[in-house]
């Protein structure tokens, strides 16, 4: 009897470990596939306390000070590391406009958010090494910041990105080799394999201007691939001087009329669009730029068959 009963218990006992394997298996099965298409990689963990700052005011002085201490990097000291040499200029024709609306402005401020290696397609590097100019690159890709580090430009950078509201934020962020952006799992147009995804840091843009003590732009490049429409309105225009702004318009959901006419009743003018391979930018400037520029209203600099700057009288000027 006592040995029949000790076979039962064992063989109760090797039923039960069995189970508690099967049901253990299936529940990984079933995880795997729950996250299968969204893999978490360059996920940082945050220092204790690191994330006190979301939810901060713009112009919060713990926030400003956290951005000071730990987000911004201070400009290289190093001599240049660039690929394609001092002398290229990497923008898809912006610069050009730009410099031209400026009259060749020397020692200006520019903000480039969308930094990527901080050389390709880089809108901003001819102001720097050409100019003079001064500013910040931001960028939240890791391995592209990283990039962007190496090529020791002289300006200030950040592995952040701007947000979408008008505190700070901690986000996910959908990485690819050319473009990234906040991560919407909603969003029906990921691909259907595992994705790369990072933790990233989002303040709002006065919150950098105040960290490095202006609110003066005269160039700012917004590409970060559908939320240029967030990040505008986001902005206190009553507080920020931007004089020029290049803005990417085929990815926001809002639509390209819904950004002009925004960027119109804040008192800019429509200038131009860029429609290249890899650039679809709207060019909009502050009327004050137009009175002493030396381009005459209503002559435009286009971009011809052959990809180089040419000039046109156009007709339908917006303004």
């Amino acid at each position: 009897m006592r040995v029949a009963t000790l076979n039962w218990a064992r063989n109760s006992c090797a039923v039960k470990c069995l189970l508690f394997l099967l049901i253990g298996l299936f529940s990984l099965i079933s995880f795997y596939k729950s996250v299968q298409h969204f893999q978490l990689i360059n996920f940082e963990t945050w220092p204790h306390g690191d994330e006190d700052f979301v939810g901060l005011d713009a112009d919060d002085p713990r926030l400003i000070d956290y951005i000071r201490q730990h987000v911004i990097v201070p400009p290289s000291t190093e001599p240049y590391n660039l690929y394609y040499g001092i002398n290229h200029n990497p923008s898809d024709g912006q610069a050009k406009v730009v410099d031209e609306l400026f009259n060749h402005k020397r020692n200006g401020f520019y903000v480039e958010s969308g930094g990527y290696t901080g050389e390709v397609l880089s809108n901003t590097l001819f102001f720097e090494i050409k100019r003079n100019w001064t500013g910040i690159l931001i960028e939240p890709n890791p391995r592209n910041f990283e990039k962007l580090l190496s090529r020791k430009r002289k300006v200030h950078s950040a592995k952040a990105c701007i947000g979408e509201t008008k505190s700070a934020d901690k986000v996910v962020f959908y990485n690819q080799k050319y473009i990234g952006k906040i991560f919407n799992p909603q969003d029906p147009k990921y691909p259907g394999e595992s994705l790369d995804l990072s933790n990233a840091k989002c303040f709002p843009l006065y919150s950098f201007l105040l960290a490095l003590g202006t609110t003066t732009v005269d160039y700012f490049s917004l590409d970060v691939e559908s939320s240029e429409y967030k990040v505008l309105q986001s902005i206190p225009w009553d507080k920020i001087d931007i004089k020029t702004l290049s803005v990417e318009y085929n990815l926001i959901p809002e639509g390209m009329p819904a950004l002009i006419d925004f960027m119109k009743s804040k008192g800019y003018i429509y200038y131009m669009k860029f429609i290249r391979p890899y650039t679809h930018d709207l060019i909009f400037v502050k009327p004050e730029v137009l009175d002493h520029t030396r381009v005459q209203y209503g002559e435009l600099p286009i971009l011809d068959v052959n990809n180089t700057i040419s000039w046109m009288t156009r007709s339908n000027f917006e303004s």
